[in-house]
């Protein structure tokens, strides 16, 4: 009878240490869970303040170093405009084209003194009445060579005189002034020529100009 009644105490013991392993290992497990929890918690932490790190990425940490770069970039554009914007070789075109003028002012030809007279003339006057009056004009070439000769005379406009007739001379009429030409005359020759005027004062007139090619006439 002793042997039968020894088997459950054995049992009641092993589930009383059974049930004590038990609450033990849930309580390790649960002082484990506590310890690792805030650890876990602190882990945790930086993992939702990631998020705020995104921030930075919209603006404005990127807009100075974009600002930066283009104040970077706008400096070397404004020290090349600088250094293109000198013109110091303009200078020296203007010196070099100043002393042009005074160039062509010393090699300007010499004016050209008028050649000198080759003909001398003499009026005269051969006949003379109250409205008209004959004159006679002798010419020489003075000169070394033989040339035509143009002898130009003036009378004053208030005595109306008009040559009427020429010989010796070829006439042309220009309101007051009367031109006679003819020629060739040879060096150290003299020819002389004629004409009959009408006018409308009493007395005796004189040209009021005589020329031969320029050279005033010897008034008789």
């Amino acid at each position: 009878m002793s042997a039968k009644h020894s088997t459950p105490y054995p049992l009641r013991r092993y589930g009383f240490i059974g049930g004590a392993s038990t609450l033990l290992v849930v309580m390790v497990a649960w002082v484990a869970v506590r310890a690792v929890g805030p650890i876990q918690e602190e882990n945790r932490t930086p993992l939702m303040v990631q998020p705020t790190i995104a921030v930075a990425d919209n603006g404005p940490s990127v807009i100075p170093l974009s600002s930066h770069a283009a104040s970077k970039s706008a400096a070397p554009a404004r020290s090349a405009g600088k250094s293109t914007s000198p013109t110091p070789s303009r200078s020296p075109v203007r010196t070099t084209a100043a002393p042009k003028p005074t160039e062509k002012a010393t090699t300007k030809p010499p004016v050209k003194s008028p050649p000198a007279a080759s003909f001398t003339a003499r009026y005269s006057v051969g006949a003379s009445w109250e409205r008209g009056f004959v004159a006679w004009v002798r010419v020489t070439n003075t000169g070394k060579t033989a040339r035509n000769w143009t002898v130009t005379i003036t009378h004053d406009s208030r005595a109306e005189v008009r040559i009427t007739n020429a010989w010796n001379a070829q006439l042309d009429r220009r309101g007051d002034t009367n031109v006679l030409t003819g020629g060739p005359l040879a060096p150290g020759a003299s020819f002389s020529f004629g004409f009959e005027a009408t006018k409308q004062v009493r007395s005796r007139i004189q040209p009021t100009g005589c020329t031969v090619d320029g050279t005033p006439c010897r008034l008789d």
